[in-house]
């Protein structure tokens, strides 16, 4: 595994790992989740089982996310959109011979959902992990709890708040204009994997998810047809069964190579 930095057409930096195996068959390009990095430990499975199927990995630091370059960059819809170009980029211009694939966990699956929609891009397969069908929801509230409304006062106040999911990530700076794109990207309203190219997707997600309530992505699978596992007894990070997830993708990545 080496570290990877690649400049995107704005200006700014997405900071990767990449892993790329000899005979390598396709290329994942990973996307984690919110306040999470590129040393979540759902990359660290990927790395490890990857290589062994002969596929590649190139796993990014979110926008205003991680330790390194791009956490300089304020956290976006459109910058995040534009990592993945910038990833897309470079496996085109190195490996131009080789599938491209996605993995995205909760609101990396969100990006991933956005993204495939809404621009020219090159893979055709996506894996959504604990898919966030629903971000908008975890920000934009009719009844917002107290602390949630001293967020928002500071967002009033200064222009930003610093969040994160829970104590063991890193809080993420979020601004209005963050806020803003949320209320503009309904997924369920945008999500349209037929547009730019055909596009299978499969999702997996824990029964017991108090993050992204189960029954959300239940009803987008329903409404986009798209096939779901649901793990008993999993909440939102599918911890314990995390190797059986990546599994999951792998087959579903390799079945028609």
């Amino acid at each position: 595994m080496e570290k990877l930095v690649l400049k995107k057409r704005s200006g700014y930096s997405v900071s990767c790992i990449k892993e790329i195996p000899d005979n390598c068959k396709g290329i994942v390009i990973a996307v984690h989740g919110f306040s999470s990095s590129k040393e979540c430990a759902t990359y660290r499975v990927l790395l490890q089982k990857l290589p062994v199927a002969g596929l590649g990995m190139i796993g990014i630091d979110q926008p205003g996310h991680g330790r390194e370059e791009s956490y300089e960059e304020t956290l976006r819809v459109e910058a995040c959109k534009d990592s993945i170009a910038a990833v897309e980029e470079y496996i085109k211009a190195n490996y131009p011979h080789l599938p491209i694939y996605y993995f995205g966990s909760s609101y990396g699956a969100y990006v991933i959902g956005l993204y495939i929609s809404t621009r020219e891009h090159a893979g055709r397969k996506a894996f959504f992990r604990s898919g966030a069908v629903n971000m908008p929801d975890l920000f934009i509230k009719d009844d917002p709890s107290a602390e949630e409304r001293e967020k928002l006062k500071l967002l009033e106040e200064q222009g930003f708040f610093y969040h994160s999911l829970d104590d063991e990530h890193q809080p993420v700076k979020i601004t209005q204009g963050f806020y803003d794109d949320l209320a503009a990207n309904d997924l369920f309203a945008i999500f349209d994997p037929e547009r730019f190219g055909s596009n299978k997707v499969a999702m997996a997600h824990g029964a017991e998810d108090t993050v992204i309530d189960p029954q959300k992505a239940q009803a987008f699978a329903e409404k986009f047809a798209v096939p779901i596992r649901f793990f008993a007894h999993e909440g939102h990070s599918l911890s314990t069964v995390a190797e059986e997830v990546v599994e999951m993708a792998i087959e579903f990545w390799t079945q028609e190579i």
